[in-house]
């Protein structure tokens, strides 16, 4: 739990310097909420909490917050929306960190004392019940999105393809693991509290091993959001016309080589809402905003790779508007069929 606590704070880390966009800022606070939560199971399991009481309920706020975030995030990688985070997100954490307050108040021998009677002192009781409220919070708040927008419009068959396997054995295993923990916490069952709390570290680490093929699967499930709600066009007042001449002149000028580009921002300089653009990629073309993009991306890698003058294949990545090598390689693989080093050498060597 200590490996994967450090582990989970140092991938944070990372990715808060690489990435400044707003979906990012959050995916980084989530897995550091992930980090300090397996660090206080860690000192909880070992014991090591009766040398540092004060640590055992600092991820209870972060934890509740993130919980919040989580929900906006899936929204922004499932639905292509624009992260707007409402105040009502806040109250959970603000009221965590209020029944905390006396707990903090305490000296090391309070602190202790608290921690040895949680079962069944009134005070201990609050305290364990906030440990539980913040696995209930995510189960909550990934629960309504599935809900809201995943169950009525994702065919079953996309977890099923080679690609979406991992994907699917994640999904499944975070939602184990969160039942297993509510149920450990919420009739004090030892063994699946620790279940629970082990398999965690294990799952991060399998997600960030396998998040590469994380991305077709994302994009295969937005494209089946989408697609279920086009059923009523958003697109009757929009001539098709006026948005296929804007967009020819905005790919003209490049706009695709904007890593910060997204749907809401390029609807923004066509003149129409992202929701009517995003209907417009779909209907036009039968894939989404970022197979339209993208299509742009690499055929400007390909002029690129054609160049007298060699550029690094990580310069070429981020002149497109890719915002790393890997996602680079793997959509030029995709519709390219080679990477772009062998596209560059086959080009030098042709057959």
């Amino acid at each position: 739990m200590g490996s994967g606590a450090i582990f989970c704070i140092i991938w944070s880390l990372s990715n808060l310097v690489k990435n400044r966009k707003i979906s990012d800022l959050f995916w980084s606070f989530i897995l550091f909420s992930t980090g300090l939560w397996l660090l206080t199971g860690a000192f909880m399991f070992t014991g090591f909490y009766l040398y540092l009481p004060v640590i055992v309920f600092v991820h209870i706020p972060f934890v509740f917050l993130s919980a919040s975030f989580l929900y906006h995030y899936l929204e922004h990688l499932f639905l292509e929306k624009e992260i707007k985070f409402h105040w009502i997100g806040y109250l959970p954490p603000i009221f965590s960190i209020v029944f905390l307050v006396p707990y903090y108040m305490e000296s090391n021998e309070g602190r202790i004392q608290i921690l040895n009677t949680l079962t069944v002192s009134e005070y201990g009781s609050i305290l364990s019940g906030l440990n539980f409220g913040i696995k209930l919070s995510i189960l909550l708040s990934v629960g309504i999105f599935l809900i809201r927008e995943w169950i009525p419009n994702v065919v079953l068959s996309v977890f099923f393809t080679k690609r979406a396997i991992y994907s699917l054995i994640f999904i499944l295993l975070i939602w184990f693991d969160l039942l297993v923990g509510s149920i450990g916490f919420g009739f004090q069952i030892p063994f699946f509290r620790k279940l629970s709390a082990y398999l965690l570290p294990i799952l991060m680490y399998f997600y960030y091993f396998t998040r590469e093929l994380w991305e077709p699967f994302v994009s295969d499930v937005r494209d089946n959001i989408q697609k279920s709600k086009y059923e009523k066009s958003k697109l009757v007042s929009v001539p098709l016309e006026t948005i296929d001449q804007k967009l020819y002149e905005l790919m003209l000028e490049k706009v695709f080589c904007d890593e910060d580009l997204n749907l809401s921002k390029l609807a923004d300089l066509v003149g129409v809402k992202s929701g009517q653009l995003s209907e417009y990629f779909y209907k036009r073309y039968g894939f989404g905003f970022y197979q339209y993009i993208n299509q742009y991306r690499i055929e400007e890698a390909k002029r690129y790779l054609l160049e007298p003058k060699e550029r690094t294949i990580l310069s070429i990545a981020d002149a497109v508007g890719f915002n790393s090598k890997s996602t680079f390689n793997r959509v030029f693989l995709e519709k390219v069929g080679v990477t772009p080093t062998d596209f560059r050498k086959q080009s030098k060597h042709p057959k």
